[in-house]
C-alpha cells in the first residue's frame, strides 16, 4: 500500500510540474509578444495619419505618382486612432501590383491581426470635405481605404 501511495504522490508531483512550466512557458510567450507588438517607432520615411493631420504628405504624393507611372515604390502608412494606437500598412508597388499588408495587433480596441491584399490601383475620390485614397481591383475588398487627407 506504501508502494502505491508513494507512486500516485510521484506521478502528481510530475503532473503539476509539468503543468506549471507550461503555464509559465505560455505566460512567457505572451508577455514576449506583447514587447515586440508594442515596440513600434514611426520611421522619418513614415507617412503618418493622426486624426486630420497628416506627416510626411509629400512621401506619400510621391509613392503616388509612382504609382501612376508604373515605377516600382514601397512606403509605410501608420494610422493612429482615436486612442491613439498605430495601425501600420506597409504599401509595395511592384511594378504592376499593389501588395498591402495591414498590422492592426496594436489596436487594443480592434481585432488585431496582419492582413494582406493585392490590388491594381490607387483610385483618388474628391469630396466636399475630404479626398479619399482608395485601392481598386483588389482580391479582398473588406477594406480598401489607404489614406484620407481631409481639408481645411
Amino acid at each position: 500500500m506504501k508502494k502505491i501511495y508513494c507512486l500516485v504522490m510521484v506521478i502528481t508531483f510530475f503532473i503539476l510540474a509539468g503543468c506549471q512550466n507550461a503555464e509559465n512557458t505560455v505566460e512567457n510567450e505572451i508577455t514576449s509578444d506583447n514587447e515586440a507588438i508594442f515596440d513600434f517607432v514611426p520611421s522619418s520615411e513614415d507617412v503618418i495619419s493622426m486624426h486630420d493631420d497628416i506627416e510626411n504628405i509629400e512621401r506619400f504624393e510621391t509613392f503616388f505618382n509612382n504609382v501612376e507611372n508604373g515605377e516600382k515604390d514601397k512606403i509605410r502608412i501608420v494610422n493612429y486612432t482615436t486612442e491613439g494606437d498605430p495601425i501600420l500598412q506597409e504599401v509595395d508597388y511592384d511594378g504592376e501590383n499593389i501588395k498591402i499588408t495591414t498590422d492592426s495587433r496594436r489596436d487594443s480596441y480592434g481585432q488585431g491581426g496582419i492582413s494582406q491584399n493585392t490590388c491594381q490601383e490607387i483610385d483618388v475620390v474628391e469630396k466636399l470635405e475630404r479626398t479619399d485614397y482608395l485601392l481598386e481591383g483588389c482580391k479582398n475588398q473588406l477594406d480598401n481605404m489607404l489614406l484620407v487627407i481631409w481639408k481645411n
